[in-house]
């Protein structure tokens, strides 16, 4: 068996493995969370444990970013292309002709990325003010730049890390639709995510999530370009005010 055929199906045993992993922890805390007796208060202490914060995000940030990157940098089996890794503008660049080809894509790929943006940023704030109508208020809108930096950082790798294998087979447009698969999977199989849905706030702020993964898809289908979908959801994150996640 040639080292392609063995590339081809190592992406495939990386994203399940990444899919494993997220349902064994996402259960193990639904059921840690559950009422237990007495000799169960360490979680409880775990859950106000000052530094819990700090240790779960370094636990969201290596499985959300560390995964994706070791199977990039470490094992070759995913594309730069395929994630949408696009160069810089002065990279691979020969001579004058070639920046300025590299800079006019980058001016159609952003006219891309500002007409989807203002697209949803118009559709959601259709969707507040419906809301507002229809139960007299509007939930509250938090913004954090940081917050939305830091979730844009971890939707958008990890949901072009489980898009690249299906691009590679079905091509850029079939493929990137059919990556939304195991992210569906993903959430649909965790029960913190059912949960959260009887919350109108969490509910919503799943609901502007979903959005910008299909933001994500129309992004890539147009631009194949990971950067400006990580500005983009930051934009659109912030804007919308979307409140802080439970930790994973």
């Amino acid at each position: 068996m040639n080292a392609e055929v063995l590339s081809f199906q190592e992406r495939w045993l990386w994203l399940a493995g990444s899919l494993g992993i997220a349902l064994i922890v996402s259960w193990a805390g639904w059921l840690a969370r559950r009422p237990r007796a007495p000799q169960w208060s360490w979680w409880e202490r775990w859950h106000h444990w000052r530094g819990r914060p700090w240790l779960s995000q370094s636990a969201r940030l290596l499985y959300a970013i560390g995964i994706p990157a070791a199977a990039l940098f470490w094992r070759g089996a995913l594309t730069e292309r395929g994630l949408g890794l696009q160069p810089w503008l002065w990279s691979d660049a020969a001579g004058l002709g070639a920046v300025q080809s590299n800079w006019v894509n980058l001016m159609r790929d952003l006219g891309w990325a500002l007409s989807i943006m203002a697209g949803t940023a118009a559709l959601l704030a259709l969707g507040r003010r419906t809301t507002r109508h229809t139960i007299g208020k509007a939930f509250p809108l938090r913004r954090d730049l940081g917050f939305a930096f830091r979730e844009a950082f971890y939707h958008q790798v990890h949901w072009a890390f489980y898009r690249e294998p299906f691009v590679l087979v079905w091509g850029i447009g079939s493929g990137a639709w059919l990556g939304l698969l195991p992210v569906v999977l993903e959430a649909a199989l965790n029960p913190a995510r059912w949960a959260e849905l009887r919350s109108p706030q969490r509910g919503r702020d799943l609901l502007v999530r979903a959005a910008l993964a299909v933001v994500s898809i129309l992004l890539y289908i147009r631009t194949q370009n990971l950067w400006l979908a990580l500005l983009v959801d930051v934009a659109l994150g912030w804007a919308a005010g979307l409140a802080a996640e439970g930790d994973q």
